[in-house]
């Protein structure tokens, strides 16, 4: 275990650059090409093919919420003879512009750096903390809490994390995801089609949340597509695939987006954080179009729903643990009367 203020002196920087690696891997989950995504646990970052477990289990594992939990993490298939750093990171770490900033986000007294040996294996212990707990988590930004708040829940950050990565250059090789007892669950997405009332001449409808689902900043009430809100969806250069929608249960068309969510520190470079206040949240939102020409389907009310991949450790709420939201659409006779 390195000296706390030799720490605090020389790491933020690697530790900045370990959080937006750790951002990356954790949009990474969900397979190329398949709408059920691999829930969040002990995973390598791509190109990593390190192999780690934490406190025995490749899967995320427990925390106490009011005392630390030593935790040990054990890692083969690292690079030997590296210097490397094990820490536990608020969520917001991944997804806060700019990413240079991210070491505020990070408990940087309770981080070890450690040397693997010549065959790439590492073991180390290091405590996880709860916000408020004794020993407690604390990071520089008050607002990088662990379980995150009910509102970063809403938004997709559904998880602290430990990550493993190299001090030197920053790259992250592998994380596991903390689960805490009281962690909260995030609030279901909507969706919202306009028209909702079409006649036989439509071909798309327009596909965004409810009016006020997901307000900036994002509140304990908010209602955002979060399933992959980290590196948004779909992602190929993550691998993360697209949306599927059904209308009745038959899939089709559509060109559905849900934007990644962002983190406004000072000095931030995201577009969504023009104007914005230091420490605002901003939720992801859903775009897109969808397929609706009526000539696939009768006259009367019809049920629409879109699925998205969940790369979280939290369990969606539509069919092969992605999140779902639903709308009704209605298909008029035969003249335009019927649209609003």
């Amino acid at each position: 275990m390195l000296d706390r203020s030799h720490f605090r002196r020389h790491v933020p920087r690697r530790i900045c650059a370990t959080a937006g690696a750790l951002g990356l891997g954790l949009g990474l989950l969900a397979g190329a090409g398949a709408l059920a995504a691999t829930p969040a646990s002990a995973i390598p970052i791509p190109p990593s093919t390190s192999s780690c477990t934490y406190n025995g289990s490749p899967v995320a594992f427990p925390a106490s919420n009011t005392a630390g939990t030593p935790v040990s993490v054990s890692c083969t298939g690292l690079p030997p003879n590296a210097q490397l750093i094990v820490a536990q990171t608020s969520p917001l770490a991944g997804v806060i512009s700019p990413s240079s900033v991210a070491a505020r986000e990070a408990d940087l007294g309770t981080a070890a750096i450690v040397t693997t040996d010549a065959s790439g294996a590492l073991s180390a212990t290091i405590t996880v903390t709860a916000t408020g707990g004794t020993p407690g988590f604390s990071a520089i930004d008050k607002k990088a809490v662990c379980p995150p708040t009910q509102a970063q829940v809403n938004a997709g950050l559904t998880n602290c994390v430990v990550t493993v990565a190299d001090l030197a250059t920053a790259t992250g090789f592998n994380f596991g995801n903390i689960i805490y007892g009281t962690q909260p669950s995030p609030r279901a997405p909507t969706l919202k089609l306009k028209p909702s009332r079409i006649d036989v001449d439509r071909k798309r409808v327009t596909a965004s949340d409810a009016a006020g689902a997901c307000p900036t900043p994002v509140r304990a009430t908010s209602r955002c597509w979060w399933g992959a809100a980290l590196t948004g969806a779909p992602n190929a250069a993550a691998g993360v695939p697209g949306f599927t929608v059904t209308i009745d249960g038959t899939p089709v068309t559509n060109s559905l987006a849900a934007s990644p969510a962002v983190y406004c520190a000072k000095g931030a470079t995201a577009t969504a954080c023009a104007g914005l206040p230091v420490g605002t949240l901003v939720g992801p939102h859903l775009s897109g179009t969808i397929h609706v020409s009526p000539r696939m389907f009768r006259r009367g009310t019809h049920t629409v729903v879109a699925l998205e991949p969940n790369t979280t450790p939290d369990p969606g709420n539509g069919s092969s643990n992605t999140d779902a939201a639903s709308a009704t659409i209605v298909r008029c006779a035969g003249d335009n009367r019927c649209q609003r």
